[in-house]
């Protein structure tokens, strides 16, 4: 798995660093990490070194970590990001409002966004409590001065909502589903996304 992340990272690092996709509007690139990953003592040092193999800015990344990927060695993990955004890296706390969400996690993490899980956006629109969470969630997370990202949005009256919410980031099929990375630029460009 360590290697297997390694592999994608660099794939990610040369492909910011062919295309350029500054150019286009893009001021970040989100990459998912693994609890493996993040537990791994030389993770950050790895991860640098492949920055700087490719000439990527590391305001340029931002890595997604979950909830359970500091559960095993936290005090690992927290070296890890510590070390990175010392270097100019970027972190988001993926699928939160899944699994054994914790607010803890957001006070703990060094954190830029929290982004809602898919399940969590759905509960929204069909249950009033979960409604209610997440709204009072996405203004704690303001306050705090962290962005939000939601998933899963797939109509417009979704995005709408989401916008009157004050969301930062908004993702899902309503845009688009994920496409190949030689069709990326394309799709962007005929979108009017720069």
């Amino acid at each position: 798995m360590l290697r297997l992340g390694e592999i994608i990272f660099e794939e990610v690092c040369r492909f910011i660093r062919d295309s350029k996709p500054e150019q286009y509007g893009i001021r970040y690139i989100e990459v998912n990490l693994s609890a493996i990953q993040c537990a791994y003592e030389r993770f950050a040092d790895n991860y640098i070194a492949i920055m700087e193999k490719y000439g990527v800015r590391p305001e340029f990344i931002n890595l997604e970590i979950t909830e359970t990927a500091t559960m095993g060695a936290k005090k690992i993990a927290l070296e890890n990001m510590r070390k990175l955004i010392e270097y100019g890296v970027s972190f988001s706390l993926d699928d939160f409002g899944t699994g054994h969400s914790n607010l803890n996690y957001i006070v703990e993490m060094p954190v830029e966004i929290v982004k809602f899980d898919r399940d969590m956006t759905n509960a929204f629109f069909v249950e009033e409590k979960a409604r209610v969470i997440m709204e009072t969630a996405i203004n704690m997370i303001h306050d705090m001065g962290l962005k939000v990202v939601v998933e899963g949005i797939e109509t417009r009256e979704q995005f709408e909502k989401m916008k009157e919410l004050g969301v930062d980031y908004i993702q899902g099929f309503f845009f688009s589903r994920p496409v190949p990375q030689d069709e990326f630029y394309d799709f962007i460009k005929e979108n009017n996304f720069s």
